[in-house]
């Protein structure tokens, strides 16, 4: 089995929920590898939104991980022993925590900050599936949205509700970064706008970016003079955890085939029949409409 990163990221999830971190030693040396199991709260009814990382590590050459490498049973059982640190992973703010409850080894602070520094959206989504799966849920999009004019913008997440939550912080403050989508099935519109505000319910909104794709460039930033470093330092953020232009692309395909299909169903149903106070009612009684149901 060959465990290294795939080409362009720092990190590799396997089968068996083995990640994989590799971190350079130096600038031109050797490498380390971090490898974790990532396991998810089976528990359907817990709320948590992490992962725990049972972790250990090694140099490249302490083992030939190209030629050989440890099987996944030699893996697992290290990751079982007394050796294994401890982590977990919110995976919403993507925040790696030390975990030293009853007596575990926690997470280096050497280790800690090299992770933290790996964490990607790309990551978070996938062990939000695996969360997902453990919870035994299965995840499918929705078209019934609230209703809405056809000028207004839909959320991602209103149309995905299971999936992860694209959460900041900020001075100990909870930010969620919405991304937002035109409504229109005709629409061809290359555009998405990023919004940003707090978690608090009742919060104003912090402001929005309008990004367009495919390239990602911003062609507007919509936030009060108040706000406007902040809305700077929530896009610098999102820009740091996400391939921006990937992900929103790829997520306007998505929503404009959900708003399709949403058109669709709309059309295909028949419009209510009105029922006259003198009809019949529908119910079959056999009694006038104003006499039966109406009343």
């Amino acid at each position: 089995m060959t465990i290294a990163p795939r080409s362009g990221r720092s990190w590799q999830l396997f089968e068996r929920d083995l990640l994989v971190f590799k971190t350079p030693l130096s600038p031109t040396g050797p490498s380390r590898l971090l490898v974790s199991r990532a396991e998810s709260c089976a528990a359907r009814a817990c709320p948590c939104r992490d992962v725990s990382l049972k972790v250990i590590s090694f140099e490249v050459g302490e083992f030939d991980f190209v030629r050989a490498g440890p099987t996944l049973e030699g893996l697992h059982s290290k990751l079982a022993s007394s050796d294994a640190m401890d982590a977990r992973l919110d995976i919403d703010l993507g925040l790696v925590t030390p975990d030293a409850y009853e007596g575990r080894v926690p997470l280096s602070e050497e280790w800690t900050t090299q992770v933290q520094a790996q964490i990607d959206g790309e990551l978070l989504d996938l062990l939000n599936e695996q969360w997902l799966r453990a919870k035994g849920i299965v995840s499918s999009p929705k078209t019934d949205w609230s209703p809405r004019a056809p000028e207004e913008l839909v959320s991602w997440d209103e149309a995905h509700p299971d999936d992860r939550e694209d959460l900041y912080l900020d001075h100990d403050e909870q930010i969620i970064a919405e991304d937002l989508y035109c409504l229109k099935p005709a629409c061809t519109c290359s555009e998405v706008r990023v919004a940003f505000r707090k978690t608090v319910r009742g919060s104003p909104l912090i402001g929005s970016i309008r990004v367009r794709l495919p390239a990602g460039d911003v062609i507007e930033r919509d936030s009060k003079p108040p706000r406007a470093a902040l809305l700077d330092r929530l896009w610098k953020a999102f820009t740091s955890r996400h391939r921006v232009a990937d992900r929103l692309d790829k997520r306007q395909q998505q929503m404009l085939d959900l708003v399709r299909l949403r058109a669709q169903a709309q059309t295909s149903t028949p419009p209510a029949k009105s029922v006259g106070r003198n009809d019949l009612c529908p119910c079959g009684s056999g009694k006038k409409y104003k006499r039966c149901c109406a009343g």
